[in-house]
């Protein structure tokens, strides 16, 4: 239905003739033109909400691209700073040394046998080799007897070896001293007492172990 004829029908101005067109129009009776003239109305219409619909897809996808992005930058920022906080605890970590080999010969009265925060103290005609890599246990086999003193931070533990090839995990605790020998001359079973603990072992054993340390 054209507009203009639409409105002279409903203001009560119109021709028998336009009122006639506008009753069958009301019935469904449409012309063909009249529908393509509503056709032609309805598509501007019809393309402006698309357009917006295609706006609002676009501002939806730079949305969500710029949140990817930002969380992928997050992710890989916090991956880097990760690795240079790793990094950084390796390169200043403690300067452990990592093997040494002392013997009774070359102690003196005014050199101290530290191996990282262990103090070594050897008997006579006896020697022991400490290795640690980086923080793990210390490995140790020594022959004769020995006193380590854990003078460190912290408790430390030590796996001992002896001539068999047996190992034995033992525990300095932090500023506890212990005694280290052997029972018998083949060097296979290996005893440990704690300095603190003399009283609690044989009066010979303990008098041997403090004439081999001068205590």
């Amino acid at each position: 239905m054209n507009p203009d004829l639409l409105k002279k029908c409903l203001s009560g101005k119109a021709s028998d003739a336009e009122w006639e067109l506008y009753l069958s129009w009301m019935e469904g009776d449409a012309i063909e033109t009249d529908l393509e003239e509503l056709d032609q109305q309805a598509e501007p219409i019809k393309n402006s909400i698309l357009a917006k619909i295609l706006q609002k897809n676009e501002q939806q996808r730079v949305r969500d691209t710029r949140t990817r992005t930002l969380t992928i930058g997050v992710g890989i920022a916090a991956s880097l700073l990760c690795v240079l906080y790793l990094s950084f605890l390796f390169h200043t970590g403690p300067n452990l040394q990592q093997t040494q080999v002392y013997r009774y010969e070359d102690q003196s009265a005014q050199s101290e046998n530290n191996f990282n925060g262990i103090i070594v103290h050897l008997a006579k005609n006896s020697q022991a080799s400490l290795n640690q890599q980086s923080s793990a246990n210390i490995n140790l086999h020594f022959l004769g007897s020995v006193m380590l003193s854990n003078r460190s931070s912290e408790d430390q533990h030590i796996i001992v070896q002896n001539n068999k090839d047996e190992f034995k995990k033992m525990c300095l605790r932090k500023g506890h001293s212990y005694f280290l020998s052997y029972l018998n001359f083949k060097f296979e079973e290996i005893i440990m007492v704690d300095k603190q603990s003399m009283n609690e072992i044989p009066p010979a054993l303990a008098m041997n172990m403090q004439q081999q340390f001068d205590l």
